[in-house]
């Protein structure tokens, strides 16, 4: 067994994740972790899992609630150097319907409804809160963000909204398009 993982797993594979953007009223679910970095809730993609069920699994399994993801907003890709090495993370970002509240907290985060543009000194990615909070609540066009070492470097926007899969099974073939109306 290792005792320090090789630098070579950390320079050669992307971590994906999808997130969760879960509206009520003016605010977003979000979650914080122990060291009181906040983010918008989500996970690590899975082998042989879809983008948009990622979602599904993850609330379901930290926030415990259900949520349908509608239709993908933002692209953001995080291109950063740490102590282990570098790091190279690529988040899709779903709005998403649910009902119910989360759990209170789950293993090291806590749930919470704010506006994170509230948390913004304390959101990661560092300057995604204000964009959040700037397309809130309707969302209205799609974005692919980068940042290189935690700082934006570059944000392409589009008006042509991206259209989301229904998830109506587990199984990655037992899916329906669902066309915008």
């Amino acid at each position: 067994m290792w005792k320090k993982k090789p630098a070579w797993t950390y320079r050669s594979r992307v971590i994906i994740r999808s997130r969760c953007l879960l509206p009520r009223g003016d605010k977003l679910l979000l979650q914080r972790e122990r060291n009181g970095i906040y983010s918008i809730p989500g996970g690590r993609l899975e082998f042989l899992e879809s983008l948009p069920f990622t979602v599904v699994r993850e609330m379901r399994e930290e926030a415990g609630i259900e949520v349908e993801p509608h239709r993908l907003v933002y692209v953001v890709e995080s291109l950063s150097e740490r102590k282990k090495g570098p790091r190279h993370e690529i988040l899709f970002y779903f709005l998403c319907t649910g009902e119910g509240d989360p759990r209170r907290s789950y293993a090291n985060m806590t749930f919470e409804w704010r506006d994170p543009q509230e948390v913004r000194e304390s959101f990661w990615p560092a300057g995604l809160a204000e964009i959040i909070h700037e397309d809130m609540p309707d969302f209205p066009v799609f974005r692919y963000i980068t940042y290189i070492d935690e700082r934006l470097s570059f944000i392409n926007t589009y008006t042509a909204i991206p259209t989301c899969y229904k998830i109506v099974a587990k199984a990655p073939q037992a899916r329906e398009e669902v066309s915008e109306s």
